[in-house]
């Protein structure tokens, strides 16, 4: 009598660690898969199998080598190289994720949810055109399906071409869809298409009409309430914010918005108590209190600032926005030592962020460090030649230093010039057109109270950027300043050398 024991039937386990998936059961999937490695360590379908399982159980990076070790197994696997690109798509790898997203591609040519992946990753990674191209890559294979119209639609929007959205929106509505959510979403997107065309009657309609669809659909009640406050309706937008901060209390955007117009409606009371009741609801979100201080710092609150900032810090010490937060608070209580110190800290973990980079060469020009700010300074330079705010720093540094090159960088006698505009067709004299201007905006201004992330303070500003907003007078007063600042350019010489100069365009 033999004692070797019966080899397992590899195929039958995994047929039935597959239907065991298919019915949302992967730890009763789990002990075949494992049985199966066992058998055969490199069986791709096992590894890249077991790889879901740890998908479904969090297990994020023992996934992505169970997926890799099934695709070193058996390359030509489109669906795992698919998979892998939505987890690294997950993390944030975006790179990674969009090169096995097009490996899946290349393998299967008509794999739409790897094209679909694709796309949301490039929009992700801020690769606007190459999403749109995706998007319309998938519309050229099945013209009709919805999912790649509300897509693109939404890269369309991204790229502030919210009139194509709105085209594309209305041929996916009017064709229909069975599943209510995505009708929604649908709708909800041609509202936002909508409110960027300045259109805001019809875009607080659509988003009515998604909210009648699905009642719990994520961001309608923040949209409704950002078109009501242009609308100046503004009890209205206060409560379409409610609404949405009781369907979820760590919406940081509503939480912010929500406050921003308490505080110009000039109602002390209510002002942040949505961040103080939702912190008793989610003590442990850091969101929370580091929104709360943010707003508290801009409103000159410093010292409950830093407290605020020091809980987030508490909760989520690897937040670099808390951590400078913090210094932010302490410099501004005047403790400049402990100030330096956090904002280095907060530079050690993020060196690539410019705006950490910023403040710290300014804690470090009022620490009296005006060498190591220069060098900080230089440093974001190479990093973000073009930036305009970290060439302002280090050339603060340089005159702190009594360096010749801050005045090659900043010749105020070259390069401030003064224009007077002309007046705009219709009006005789710039004072005629002034008066018109003024009475106009005076229609706009419809707030108690300034902004608070904003620079003014004891006045009032309006909603929208003027120039970007469809306002007649202002955009004939645009027309004026676009040929003054193109006569400004035309006066510059061209130096390659020069940080600021080499970047001359026409």
């Amino acid at each position: 009598m033999s004692d070797t024991a019966t080899p397992p039937d590899l195929t039958a386990l995994i047929r039935d660690a597959l239907a065991l998936l298919d019915r949302d059961q992967p730890a009763a999937a789990e002990p075949l898969l494992q049985a199966a490695l066992a058998a055969d360590p490199a069986q791709a379908d096992a590894l890249q199998l077991l790889g879901l399982v740890r998908r479904s159980q969090r297990l994020d990076t023992e996934a992505e080598d169970l997926y890799r070790r099934s695709l070193a197994a058996n390359p030509k696997q489109p669906h795992v190289h698919h998979n892998l690109g939505n987890l690294l798509g997950l993390q944030r790898r975006y790179d990674e994720a969009i090169a096995a997203q097009r490996e899946a591609i290349r393998q299967k040519p008509t794999y739409l949810e790897a094209m679909l992946a694709l796309g949301q990753a490039q929009q992700d990674a801020r690769d606007l055109a190459g999403a749109e191209k995706t998007f319309r890559t998938m519309l050229h294979i099945q013209p009709h399906l919805a999912l790649a119209k509300q897509c693109l639609a939404s890269v369309l929007i991204e790229q502030e071409r919210p009139k194509e959205a709105e085209t594309i929106l209305r041929q996916a509505i009017t064709q229909g869809v069975s599943n209510p959510r995505q009708m929604a979403a649908l709708t909800h997107n041609l509202g936002i298409a909508l409110k960027k065309q300045q259109r805001h009657d019809e875009a607080l309609a659509q988003f009515d009409a998604a909210k009648s669809l699905v009642p719990d659909m994520p961001l309608v009640d923040y949209n409704r309430a950002a078109t009501l406050q242009q609308l100046k309706r503004n009890d209205a937008a206060l409560e379409a914010y409610r609404a949405a901060l009781v369907r979820n209390p760590a919406d940081i955007m509503a939480h912010r918005e929500f406050n921003q117009l308490l505080y110009r409606m000039d109602r002390p009371d209510e002002f942040l108590r949505s961040y103080d009741e939702a912190m008793i609801a989610l003590p442990q979100f850091a969101s929370l209190p580091l929104g709360k201080a943010d707003l508290l710092y801009r409103q000159g609150r410093f010292a409950e600032a830093h407290e605020n900032f020091s809980r987030a810090v508490m909760l989520a010490p690897e937040s670099v926005t808390a951590q400078e937060g913090l210094g932010l608070a302490l410099l501004s209580l005047g403790e400049i030592e402990a100030a330096r110190r956090q904002h280095e800290k907060a530079l050690a973990m993020e060196p690539e962020n410019i705006g950490v980079r910023i403040n710290t060469v300014a804690t470090l020009l009022r620490a009296g460090d005006p060498e190591r700010a220069r060098d900080v300074a230089g440093e974001g330079i190479a990093r973000e030649p073009a930036n305009q705010t970290i060439l302002a720093m280090w050339g603060l540094t340089l005159r702190a230093l009594g360096d010749p090159r801050e005045a090659e960088l900043n010749d105020y006698e070259k390069y401030v010039q003064v224009f007077e505009l002309d007046p705009p067709g219709g009006f005789s004299d710039m004072e005629s057109f002034n008066h018109e201007l003024n009475a106009y905006l005076d229609s706009l201004h419809t707030d108690k109270r300034e902004f608070l992330d904003q620079t003014l303070r004891g006045g009032t500003q309006t909603l929208d950027n003027l120039f970007a907003a469809g306002h007649d007078p202002v955009n004939r007063l645009r027309m004026q300043i676009d040929k003054a600042v193109g006569a400004y350019i035309a006066r510059m010489t061209a130096d390659e050398n020069h940080p600021l100069l080499k970047h001359k365009r026409a």
